[in-house]
């Protein structure tokens, strides 16, 4: 790894450490409400329907899907670069006496043997990693035959006008019916650390199914998770819900 990618991973790292008090708040990072507990699991069984199976999440944050997929009855194992992220993680399934391992890990390059796992989970990941493509590679080593890529990732800042009108808009309700940051609990990168990464504004699903085919992923399939978002803006203030417009998606590939 070269001098300047360390330098991006550090940036980005500290971000995260400083977003992690506040994370969980934010309806799609923390799980809000029971129907959208239930949301995630129904899109879960489409995808992994066995029971059992090995997940790495890699770019775990704060666990909350890690301890969703332990109580789904997976055996789960989740990295993060953030300590802070981590502790949270931590914190949260001794509390819910969840078995999950967690610990520090370079989700571009995840620290485990050829086929470990039977799935490689990412959420919110792709966008933020200075080597997208680097990452996809290694997700495919650490799997087993047959296994799985689970990848939920966006387009959240399109660079349109529309998009921006859209987070001014929303920001400013925020802060005007709320009365609080908009951007607390969120990593807000500077334009420095966006201009080196190649999707710091998210991934178009395109992008994604291209990384996953020229990685020799097979029967990729797309998923949608209309459900998932219609249980979160139920819990979500009109600012976010003004924001919330752009292209989502679950998108798998087998080994």
């Amino acid at each position: 790894m070269s001098s300047s990618e360390i330098q991006i991973k550090e940036m980005v790292a500290n971000k995260w450490d400083l977003a992690s008090e506040t994370f969980d708040t934010h309806a799609g990072h923390g799980i809000q409400s029971q129907k959208e507990i239930d949301a995630w699991k129904h899109a879960f069984l489409k995808v992994f329907p066995e029971k059992g199976l090995k997940i790495l999440d890699v770019g775990c944050g704060t666990g909350e899907l890690s301890l969703l997929f332990a109580e789904m009855g997976h055996k789960v194992t989740g990295i993060d670069i953030s300590r802070q992220m981590l502790n949270t993680a931590k914190s949260k399934a001794e509390a819910r006496g969840a078995d999950i391992t967690f610990g520090e890990g370079d989700a571009e390059n995840p620290p485990f043997d050829t086929s470990s796992f039977d799935i490689v989970f990412s959420r919110h990941l792709l966008w933020t990693l200075p080597n997208p493509k680097t990452a996809v590679e290694n997700w495919k080593r650490v799997l087993r035959k047959n296994g799985k890529v689970v990848i939920i990732d966006g387009v959240w800042d399109s660079g349109t006008l529309e998009s921006r009108v859209r987070r001014s808009a929303g920001d400013f309700l925020t802060l005007l019916i709320e009365r609080k940051n908009p951007k607390k609990g969120h990593a807000g990168y500077s334009d420095e650390l966006k201009a080196r990464l190649p999707h710091a504004g998210g991934v178009p699903l395109e992008k994604v199914k291209e990384y996953l085919s020229s990685t020799g992923f097979e029967k990729i399939q797309v998923f949608d998770l209309k459900e998932v978002r219609a249980a979160q803006k139920e819990n979500m203030p009109l600012g976010e819900r003004i924001v919330r417009s752009y292209q989502y998606y679950l998108i798998c590939g087998r080994k």
